[in-house]
């Protein structure tokens, strides 16, 4: 969330100056052979797996709504899935990106999820955020004797070490060398943190991998489906409900979409404080617009709370690459 916060905020003060192309992308997505190859993750006994398609390529403009001003160009977004031979079976991957710079802001938001079904660890995920503002993150699910067990681990800015690449010259002349201040963002001056470790169940995901999750869903029966999502260190149950149906239109077309509504409760096992984060950090109210045959993520949009204001945030369809078949804009 504060991430995408100091981000709309910037844009806010200079919403007259920029243009509606700007954010262009440094991940620019691969030519991919057009064949048929998935993954399929089971989930356990009756429910739909998981499933990821190899070398899928989907490519997403980043766009606000500021007061009069709609639809600036903010930056741009891509989601990646890939499966990987291994000794151990095959691994599938999700990517995602969300890229945006303007007037020496930079933010660059990453995030990937490893699902290694026969190995271990059975599943990773990672969340990187460069640029203006640096962090990292990273969830590491492996088998033991007595179940699953979660590895958290995250970096934090260090507090008054000796390593002399944290130490910034002074302002002044007469001024000496110290410790950079407890608010520094630079990347370098951050270190790992002790991890933290707790049990989970076994089918745990992570929010990238449940957008995908989104997939199973519309292709099955079911109105609904849950499952355990792992947000740091701590655990919720994720339910993903279809909704209304509409014509959805985004740069690659129009396209007939089912909303997929998303609630997430803490289990009464859990304690402690802290609230629920949704894809790149965003809250609120959200609107998840999917393909209503494939699956495939058409359109998100939400609002972010800045002050007296409500930004509107839409990331939309601009290009996809291996896309299932079915994937077919109206009209066409």
């Amino acid at each position: 969330m504060l991430s995408l916060v100091l981000f709309a905020l910037f844009v806010l003060t200079h919403a007259c100056a920029v243009p509606q192309d700007a954010g262009a992308s440094r991940w620019v997505p691969v030519s991919s052979p057009s064949f048929e190859r998935e993954l399929s993750i089971e989930r356990g006994e009756g429910e739909p797996a998981l499933v990821v398609r190899h070398d899928e390529v989907l490519t997403y403009v980043v766009e606000m709504d500021i007061g009069p001003f709609k639809g600036i160009s903010v930056g741009q977004s891509g989601f990646r899935s890939r499966v990987v031979d291994s000794v151990e079976g095959e691994i599938g991957y999700f990517e995602a990106v969300f890229e945006g710079e303007q007037a020496g802001y930079v933010l660059d938001h990453r995030l990937r999820s490893r699902h290694h079904p026969s190995g271990d660890p059975k599943f990773e995920s990672f969340d990187t955020q460069r640029g203006s503002e640096n962090r990292k993150r990273q969830i590491r699910v492996q088998r033991g004797e007595d179940g699953f067990t979660e590895v958290y681990r995250f970096d934090g800015h260090c507090k008054g070490c000796k390593d002399q690449h944290h130490f910034v010259d002074p302002k002044w002349p007469c001024g000496k060398r110290k410790h950079c201040e407890s608010k520094c963002k630079t990347a370098q001056h951050r270190v790992w943190q002790d991890p933290v470790s707790r049990s989970v169940p076994e089918h745990s995901l992570d929010y990238l991998s449940s957008i995908y999750l989104i997939r199973s869903l519309v292709r099955s029966d079911a109105e609904s489906l849950g499952t355990p999502l792992l947000d740091k260190n701590r655990l919720w149950n994720l339910k993903l409900i279809k909704a209304e149906k509409k014509k959805i239109e985004v740069p690659l077309g129009e396209f007939a979409c089912q909303r997929v509504l998303i609630e997430a409760q803490r289990p009464e096992s859990e304690s402690g404080g802290g609230k629920f984060r949704g894809l790149f950090g965003m809250k609120g109210s959200m609107k998840f617009w999917v393909h209503e045959k494939t699956g495939v993520l058409v359109q998100i949009s939400g609002e972010l709370p800045l002050g007296p204001l409500d930004l509107g945030v839409k990331i939309r369809l601009k290009e996809a690459q291996n896309a299932p078949e079915g994937l077919i804009a109206l009209g066409r």
